[in-house]
């Protein structure tokens, strides 16, 4: 008995063509779809980081505040004792002892850096798309970085300070001089002694080399204030353009 098998009807151009057509079409799909979902990951990496460098900028601000109210203390106080130095007079000794201890606490300011410091070792800053969002973040950073260099300078300034000033004062002063009850920090972290209590030493050469190094630390701080100044300026501009960018 002859069997007959069903002839392959081949396909048309057309049906082909529609094949390839729609697994194009899924393959491009699929290609966009993948770079989508890699654009939101890294959006939110990005946004997720920024948020970490706003609360950065935040603690920076408000360190800052606190750190140019004492340092507007302490050069008022820098002023008197250069003052006292410049004319000496034995009765009033009190005064110096209180300046001159009060004048040699180290009080700087300490940067916030979490967040900057993720955006540098995770990457971060190839996240953001914004160029001018990366130098502000940059310049800002590297003014950071002047203002640390100045604090070092005035650490070593103050560190001769207080070598020179164990030559002049009496150690049982200092001591009696420390307040226990202190609730301001430094506006009132020392008492100013009762009477005029010798000086240890007060011979004129001994009493210049005090005033240079005196003279040195203020005029250092009246350039770190200002540094300061500007770099809470820059803080609060970098803040406003990531609120505004960011929205948040």
């Amino acid at each position: 008995m002859e069997v007959h098998h069903p002839h392959h009807i081949p396909k048309k151009l057309k049906e082909y063509l529609t094949e390839f057509l729609m697994l194009f079409a899924a393959v491009t799909l699929g290609f966009f779809a993948e770079n989508l979902r890699e654009h939101y990951v890294e959006k939110e990496r990005e946004e997720k980081f920024i948020q970490i460098v706003h609360e950065d900028l935040l603690n920076d601000i408000n360190s800052i505040r606190t750190i140019k109210e004492i340092f507007d203390l302490k050069i008022k106080r820098e002023d008197t004792l250069i003052s006292l130095l410049s004319n000496f007079n034995p009765n009033q000794t009190n005064d110096l002892y209180f300046l001159a201890r009060s004048n040699s606490i180290r009080e700087f300011f300490h940067h916030s850096k979490n967040g900057f410091q993720q955006l540098k070792n995770a990457g971060g800053l190839r996240l953001i798309e914004d160029i001018s969002v990366i130098k502000k973040i940059q310049a800002y950073e590297n003014m950071v970085e002047d203002t640390e260099e100045l604090q070092s300078l005035t650490e070593n300034l103050l560190m001769n300070y207080r070598e020179k000033m164990s030559s002049i004062f009496n150690g049982v002063v200092f001591a009696q001089m420390i307040n226990a009850k202190s609730t301001k920090g430094v506006e009132d972290r020392f008492l100013r002694p009762t009477g005029n209590p010798e000086l240890l030493q007060n011979n004129k050469i001994l009493m210049n080399e005090f005033l240079i190094k005196a003279l040195y630390v203020h005029n250092n701080n009246l350039s770190l204030i200002k540094r300061l100044k500007q770099l809470q300026k820059n803080a609060i501009e970098l803040d406003e353009m990531l609120k505004e960018k960011y929205h948040f």
